[in-house]
């Protein structure tokens, strides 16, 4: 099954946890790099590819006010503001998916998130049809996702880590199609860590 893009939040041995993955048919030449401790972005290989869509290269994760923040696009930026404004982090979350809105490429992608924040999970989506935002209070062992193709409702998925670096591996690994590369962020003290894996 192709679902596109995907994010998920999960729970293991008590700590939270957040995984996104690219899946694409479109623009597979893409990697993930870590700009700094907080940051991971999604990057063309080629930078040609940025003429062809505008969507395919943003910051994927970002962490900041005790928050780690995940989605598919430039509203991982807009999320973590509203957060440093005060919002809480659905509400940042709500508020930033509203005003951007579904992609406008030829598709009306999806724009998908997750968040951590203060021992709390989030997933949200903004379809052409409406916005969905919920506080996920996950049991050990239990991961939820949302995808941008198929899976566009939150589903529980079987997954379980026990570091950043497995988070992104474990994404990658899913049997969805067409995967190309993947992040993760894991509880790990007072604030996360984050890891990547950009395949074999």
């Amino acid at each position: 099954m192709y679902v596109g893009r995907f994010v998920c939040v999960g729970k293991t041995n008590g700590r939270l946890w957040a995984g996104y993955r690219v899946s694409s048919r479109s623009f597979p030449n893409r990697y993930a790099v870590k700009l700094n401790d907080s940051t991971v972005a999604i990057m063309p290989k080629d930078v040609k590819d940025l003429e062809k869509s505008p969507y395919i290269s943003y910051n994927c994760v970002k962490l900041a006010h005790g928050t780690a923040v995940v989605t598919n696009g430039s509203h991982t930026d807009t999320i973590i503001e509203k957060i440093a404004m005060g919002y809480p982090a659905r509400d940042a979350m709500a508020l930033s998916l509203l005003a951007m809105d579904y992609e406008k490429d030829t598709l009306d992608t999806p724009r998908i998130a997750a968040a951590i924040s203060k021992g709390r999970a989030y997933l949200g989506i903004v379809t052409r049809g409406g916005v969905n935002v919920s506080e996920l209070p996950l049991n050990d062992s239990e991961c939820f996702m949302v995808a941008t193709y198929e899976k566009t409702s939150f589903s529980k998925l079987a997954v379980e880590a026990t570091s950043a670096q497995d988070v992104a591996r474990k994404m990658y690994d899913l049997t969805f199609e067409k995967p190309v590369c993947a992040a993760g962020v894991y509880e790990a003290g007072d604030g996360f860590e984050i890891g990547l894996y950009n395949g074999p």
